[in-house]
């Protein structure tokens, strides 16, 4: 379920003969926050990020507490919260390049504000799946193009996560856009496919597409529910 590379290249136990209880507690509790953000559970979530943070804790390591972090920034992200990446702020100086690149590429949007590195990393010491889509950002790639590169990304938190940094850093299109709510949809993410279907409302609407927007706030009813909608 948890496919940052970031977190899970140091809370895994790997060839490990015996896990420390510390890993296991914040790996599990790193899955549970994330698989409750994303369904909505606000309050199961915020439980499980603390636990997850002083399991991490325990360790006292820098790169552990700021993957930590980067998680639910990065989960924080796709569902487009901008000043997700506060959390990790405190470790980035004694944490690892993978930790400081990949908390930069998540902080795209805010470059010019107190960003998160003041080097700009190299797409090589980001996670997989999102080298392709930094290296074309830096390219200045259109918003079609990086489309295709979101509609390759096999890992679909992974694509979101990408897809709200292109959002964020004012590359996406509505194509662009309509795969991150298919992508949602898909999964049953209720949180970000709140927030999407809103995106994609208001582009139809701007766009003079009133049939397509309608479309998108019905689904919108939907997702959030009787509170929403009115009905019983």
């Amino acid at each position: 379920m948890v496919a940052l590379a970031a977190v899970a290249a140091v809370l895994s136990g790997c060839a490990a003969p015996a896990v420390p209880v510390w890993r296991i507690e914040a790996s599990r509790a790193v899955e549970q926050a994330v698989t409750s953000t994303l369904t909505g559970r606000s309050r199961a979530a915020q439980q499980q990020w603390r636990t997850a943070h002083e399991a991490a804790a325990s360790a006292g390591r820098a790169d552990v507490l700021a993957r930590v972090a980067l998680a639910r920034c990065a989960v924080e992200q796709a569902a487009l919260t901008r000043d997700a990446c506060a959390a990790a702020q405190p470790y980035l100086a004694d944490a690892g390049p993978q930790e400081r690149a990949y908390a930069a590429y998540l902080g795209l949007a805010q470059a010019g504000e107190g960003g998160v590195s003041p080097a700009r990393p190299t797409a090589s010491d980001l996670p997989g799946p999102h080298q392709a889509i930094a290296r074309a950002l830096e390219a200045g790639a259109t918003p079609a193009e990086l489309a295709r590169l979101l509609a390759a990304i096999d890992d679909p938190l992974a694509r979101l996560v990408a897809g709200g940094v292109v959002w964020q850093a004012g590359r996406l299109d509505a194509a662009g856009v309509s795969l991150m709510v298919d992508t949602a949809s898909q999964q049953g993410w209720r949180r970000p496919l709140a927030v999407w279907l809103g995106v994609q409302a208001r582009l139809a609407e701007a766009a003079g597409d009133t049939e397509a927007a309608t479309r998108a706030r019905r689904r919108l009813d939907w997702v959030l529910g009787p509170a929403a909608t009115g009905t019983p």
